[in-house]
């Protein structure tokens, strides 16, 4: 979402030029180069805004500013960099809203569906999918409330960005039925699309809906719908590459790369081989990352993986309990983990996923890692929403939680998957800190939240990132104390 509205105006100065010629280089699919008129725009903005408080017009510029900056950094690879903008961006529309002069509920969805993103490029997928789902949940309570046909558009766009993250850091059954809703939203909003401002950019997550659902349909033996994502996919990036910009000359590639795999697999042999040489022909390299991508194949959901913990581990008490996450909680669709079940159940189910971790990693790997993640995302859906489970009794629930996050980042870990393991070792330490009051009269407690503790430090090490490992030991030892 482009952040034009609300309080202020663009004036006709300095400030007007830099931020308009932010926002074609963006529209223009150029955002890495937009990143200096970005900084220009924050600058003249603190200046005008100076000493008052109450300058509400120049703190709203900021702060949408911050925001399209943390997308041009993240194109430029700069992606710490990114998360401290979308914080000024968030602390940013957070006063506003305090202040009463800003509705800024869809401002901090955008803000956390973009952190999201960056969080991905950065390999941190756990913290990616949690951040995620909040900012869909909170537009499709924009969609169904008062103004809800104004945010459409944008409900679309996050859907599509869920589906890219869920896509590869969860569950590919949540992922397809994400990019099938934004992909069906997009078309159904297609006149209004097309005569928005921000139209390139809605194109553009088109193409990646639809790229999602072409995969995991195809993977999934579903060739009938895949082409048919295939089809808009490509009509839509033709389109696109008419705007020269590389960015959406790579898009078309993977497109006719994506289609060219399917016409294959269904036996259209010739159509098949000339989209591929078409694509490799333009950019061999795009070609060949998205060849590489679709022999690799997609993870296994959670059905499949309650299907290999019961072929590995023989019947299993919570087998239909569980399977019962596949289909979506009442009044929910089920395009994000949360709309697997209520907070109270998600903490149980989370536990009854847990249990079965351990055991599998001794056996299928893959499974485990997708039933620990699985688990994980439960509990913390649980934790943010203040479950009574979570708030009121978590020496029964945060052991749990601690111990499956330690097994699978020590699993990603010893699978060179580095970051990811390095993300969930930081979310072990964080649950490790609501253990302390409990460390006082439970030994094995005490035990865990050190072992989480030091596991973090020692990643963080391995990082290079010695202060903050030198700080994570040190809390290990204080509980020796």
């Amino acid at each position: 979402m482009v952040d034009s509205g609300g309080l202020w105006t663009p004036p006709e100065d300095e400030l007007g030029e830099a931020l308009q010629t932010a926002q074609v280089l963006i529209e223009e699919g150029r955002a890495d180069e937009a990143g200096p008129y970005q900084q220009r725009v924050i600058e003249l903005a603190r200046e005008r805004a100076g000493d008052r408080p109450d300058h509400y017009e120049a703190k709203h510029l900021m702060a949408a500013t911050q925001y399209e900056l943390a997308g041009s950094l993240n194109a430029s690879g700069r992606h710490e960099e990114a998360l401290a903008a979308l914080h000024e961006a968030q602390l940013g529309y957070t006063e506003l809203s305090d202040a009463g002069v800003l509705d800024a509920t869809s401002f901090l969805a955008d803000v956390r569906a973009r952190r999201a993103m960056t969080q991905a490029h950065r390999g941190y997928g756990a913290t990616a999918v949690l951040e995620m789902d909040g900012a869909v949940i909170a537009y499709g309570q924009l969609v169904g409330g008062e103004n809800g046909i104004d945010h459409q558009p944008d409900f679309a766009r996050v859907l599509a960005m869920n589906a890219l993250i869920l896509r590869r850091y969860g569950d590919p059954d949540l992922a397809v039925a994400s990019a099938d809703a934004a992909t069906q939203l997009f078309l159904q909003l297609a006149d209004k699309i097309n005569a928005s401002p921000q139209s390139l950019s809605y194109a553009r997550y088109l193409c990646s809906s639809t790229a999602v659902s072409a995969d995991i349909h195809a993977a999934e033996g579903r060739l009938d719908l895949a082409l048919e994502a295939d089809e808009i996919g490509l009509s839509t990036a033709d389109t696109l590459a008419d705007s020269e910009s590389a960015t959406d000359l790579r898009t078309l590639v993977s497109a006719l790369t994506r289609k060219g795999k399917h016409l294959g697999i269904v036996g259209r042999m010739i159509e098949g081989e000339t989209c591929l040489r078409t694509a490799v022909a333009t950019d061999p390299e795009t070609a060949a990352r998205v060849a590489e991508e679709l022999d690799r194949g997609i993870p296994p959901s959670l059905t499949t993986a309650l299907e290999n913990a019961e072929i590995k581990l023989g019947p299993y008490e919570q087998y239909y309990r569980l399977m019962a996450l596949s289909e979506p909680a009442p009044g929910m669709t089920l395009a994000t983990v949360s709309g697997r079940t209520d907070p109270e159940s998600a903490a149980v189910r989370a536990t009854e996923l847990a249990e079965l971790v351990r055991p599998m990693l001794l056996h299928d790997a893959e499974t485990a890692l997708t039933l620990g993640l699985e688990a994980h995302y439960l509990f913390a859906i649980s934790s943010e929403r203040e479950s009574h489970r979570m708030r009121y009794e978590t020496s029964t629930y945060a052991p749990v939680w601690a111990q499956v996050l330690l097994d699978i980042s020590e699993a990603y870990h010893a699978a060179g998957q580095t970051e990811m393991a390095l993300d969930l070792a930081g979310w072990s330490a964080e649950v490790a800190t609501a253990l302390i009051p409990f460390t006082m009269t439970d030994g094995e407690v005490k035990e865990l939240a050190g072992a989480c503790y030091r596991h973090h430090g020692d990643l963080l090490a391995a990082t290079g990132d010695f202060t903050a490992s030198q700080h994570a030991h040190d809390a290990a030892a204080q509980l020796q104390h």
